[in-house]
């Protein structure tokens, strides 16, 4: 088996149908279909235990979403894994099908990605390159980043004691330390619902206290760089928030960031 979808979920039933739906839509559909959900009291376990299209499914209390995704590594059986979360789908019917032969060689495979925020959509293309600048500010999308599940065997696990970053955690060791292969495909592969926790503004704080603590602990040559880095964009931000500035581009100007 080439590829293992894990869905992750926790009372989100409108979420996990829209799901579903994409997952049993696709023209091509040889591929293994894990749930793990952690004891949902909102109905959606009557929605997975209907579904005949999912292979395994577990429904217990976990400590996170990255506790869950662990648990959903261990099930699967495909070279390749793709984590497509509750509320999140799959962008078209054909999009597995058109990406399914570029899963080869490459430890990481990583197309493009629509965020959607239930107002509007806005479409993110990846580099075709990766490097720790963009490390700095960004990480992969799970839902359009197809992950060999050997990774995790040689390198570990998602790190529970992230709450929000594990997964930027996981791309950061194993791309910037263990050198692994990476490729991008000019592909949308899905639509990520921003509700979830890493979109949250009141999480952002949590995010950039972690962050400084896995730099500090395992790229201590870079910290400093990542502060600066902070710095030279929070004051950016401040310049681009400001009235000036912004009757200078109602102006016109193109000489401004």
């Amino acid at each position: 088996m080439t590829l293992s979808i894990i869905t992750i979920n926790l009372n989100n039933k409108e979420g996990l149908k829209k799901t579903f739906q994409s997952i049993q839509s696709q023209t091509y559909q040889d591929f293994d279909y894990i749930v793990i959900d952690g004891k949902s009291t909102d109905g959606s376990l009557d929605l997975i235990q209907k579904n005949e299209r999912i292979n395994h499914w577990v429904a217990e209390k976990d400590t996170g979403v990255y506790d869950a995704m662990n648990k959903g590594i261990k099930i699967a059986s495909g070279e390749y894994i793709l984590f497509l979360n509750s509320g999140d789908f799959i962008y078209e019917a054909d999009s597995i099908e058109k990406v399914y032969n570029h899963l080869i060689n490459e430890d990481i495979i990583y197309g493009d990605l629509i965020f959607d925020d239930h107002k509007s959509q806005e479409v993110y293309n990846y580099p075709e390159q990766l490097n720790f600048s963009f490390l700095f500010k960004h990480s992969l999308p799970h839902p359009a980043t197809f992950i060999k599940r050997k990774l995790f065997k040689d390198h570990g696990f998602y790190e529970t004691k992230y709450k929000i970053i594990a997964d930027w955690v996981f791309f950061c060791k194993v791309i910037a330390k263990h050198n692994c292969s990476t490729k991008h495909v000019n592909q949308i592969i899905s639509v990520f619902d921003t509700d979830g926790m890493s979109s949250d503004p009141a999480n952002k704080l949590k995010i950039y206290q972690d962050r400084q603590e896995f730099l500090k602990q395992e790229f201590p040559l870079f910290y400093d760089d990542y502060l600066d880095n902070l710095k030279n964009l929070e004051s950016l931000n401040r310049i681009r928030s400001s009235k000036g500035f912004k009757f200078l581009k109602a102006l016109g100007s193109k000489n401004f960031p």
